[in-house]
């Protein structure tokens, strides 16, 4: 069976946290991610990223675009299944004990794309989870599964995978309205903007985007004046911004 990685955010990207470029490298291929509708959106605020916010799942709402990338070795067992996930939360939180799955704050979870991977794996998978401290919450049940639609490729079918894994962050109670997380960024100075740059510049993208763009370009944060490594995804914003009728 194949199992692939779900990746919303800096998991894609990001080359300074600690394991992350050899967890790509080392389990993941790279040359075959694609891009997929999956329910995103900006809905955690992130202490340590200055109190700006990072992605999430969520249930209902516009979808947005997130990444799929297999997996290098194939799934035989619930233990591949568990080497996987493990490996994916150490590259989500290094700092975690060895063979952790989840957190206070968040957690991996599984999709099934098939009822052959589902009869084989989710008894084990559910047990395998609460074993590893796994809990239900915002789009994760108590066994463990993801509670959003298996992704899709951008001609609508399905993605060809027979497991898909994620992370899932912990939301805010409230969805944030589109100016707090624009002003989030704008009113910051810590570099915390690149989170929602380097997003827009690998295509992992949200419904809220534009507005998100729209109320930075009009607030001219002291950074956008000196971002001249962002200027490609700034340009795919303006032009995205003047193609839809919102400039």
């Amino acid at each position: 069976m194949k199992c692939g990685i779900l990746v919303v955010g800096s998991l894609l990207w990001d080359a300074e946290t600690v394991g992350r470029a050899d967890w790509r490298n080392e389990r993941l291929e790279l040359e075959q991610q694609s891009s997929v509708t999956a329910p995103i959106y900006y809905g955690r605020k992130s202490n340590s990223r200055g109190g700006t916010f990072t992605m999430t799942f969520r249930r209902d709402g516009p979808s947005g675009l997130a990444i799929v990338v297999p997996c290098k070795r194939d799934i035989e067992s619930i233990q591949d299944v568990m080497i996987e996930a493990r490996a994916l939360w150490k590259a989500e939180a290094p700092n975690s004990k060895s063979g952790a799955i989840a957190s206070a704050w968040g957690s991996v979870g599984i999709l099934f794309g098939n009822n052959g991977a589902r009869d084989l794996l989710a008894a084990d998978w559910s047990c395998c989870f609460k074993n590893a401290g796994g809990k239900e919450f915002s789009v994760v049940t108590v066994d463990g599964q993801f509670d959003i639609a298996w992704p899709t490729n951008a001609d609508g079918t399905p993605v060809e995978l027979d497991i898909i894994l994620a992370t899932a962050t912990i939301p805010e109670l409230d969805q944030p309205p589109v100016e707090a997380v624009a002003d989030a960024w704008i009113n910051q100075n810590g570099g915390y903007e690149r989170y929602f740059i380097e997003n827009v510049r690998n295509g992992i993208r949200t419904a809220d985007d534009l507005g998100i763009w729209a109320r930075i370009e009009k607030q001219a944060p002291t950074w956008l004046a000196t971002a001249d490594s962002y200027s490609e995804a700034l340009m795919l914003l303006r032009t995205e911004t003047a193609e839809s009728g919102a400039g």
